[in-house]
């Protein structure tokens, strides 16, 4: 055999186990979700919905964070909730219900699951690289967050941008979610103070009536074994 059909070869092993390396961590990954949505039903559908605004809000901010990355953090980003006591997860649903910032209550202690899943992760190479955004995914632009109190540029860009899908997706999925218009509201007074400005104005310029209502009709979809 030639050395250049040998270098194809390798070539074409190398790119077939790296793709079923990459398979199988997405298998892992999506079956550390489904353990915490099952231990934690409030959750289900949550990591999911994150990673769709990221992602939308990612892309138009023209890429700046590597795709893949980007949608195993979103994915991911709650996952400290399975090494936290249940007890305290429960009073996060608790507070999340009321609509309500927990931080505000004096219990900042209850967004330790950011870090918890960061430490969860660590041991998987291939998650290294955007463990600070799940680690970080709650501070503020103000720098009143958690865990390190970091302000503005400080905090991880794809922390700041999970911050936002998150933000978005919170107030869609209460119990009595906002209106559209009742989350841009929303999105705009958190500007400045919760999340990064430019983010929000760059998000808040997206259709997000029309992509909303595209992700209601996935969920659909998807639900009917489509």
């Amino acid at each position: 055999m030639a050395l250049s059909e040998q270098l194809v070869r390798y070539a074409e092993d190398l790119a077939r186990v790296y793709a079923e390396t990459e398979r199988t961590l997405d298998e892992l990954l999506s079956a550390w979700v489904q353990l915490l949505e099952a231990k934690f039903p409030e959750l289900k559908g949550h990591a999911a919905r994150v990673a769709y605004w990221a992602e939308r809000l990612n892309q138009v901010l023209d890429r700046p964070l590597p795709a893949r990355e980007l949608r195993r953090a979103a994915w991911l980003h709650d996952i400290g909730f399975l090494a936290q006591p249940e007890g305290e997860t429960r009073r996060w649903f608790q507070a999340a219900a009321q609509a309500r910032s927990a931080r505000n209550a004096g219990e900042a202690h209850l967004f330790a699951h950011a870090e918890l899943g960061a430490r969860l992760l660590a041991p998987v190479e291939a998650f290294r690289p955007f463990l600070t955004w799940i680690r970080h995914h709650h501070e503020r632009w103000d720098g009143s967050g958690p865990p390190e109190g970091r302000a503005g540029q400080a905090i991880p860009l794809g922390a700041r941008v999970l911050a936002v899908a998150e933000v978005m997706e919170f107030y869609t999925r209460l119990a009595q979610p906002l209106s559209m218009a009742g989350v841009r509201k929303r999105l705009g007074e958190l500007a400045g103070s919760h999340l990064d400005p430019d983010l929000v104005e760059v998000f808040l310029d997206l259709p997000l009536e029309e992509l909303a209502e595209n992700y209601r009709w996935l969920e659909a979809y998807a639900g009917s074994g489509g």
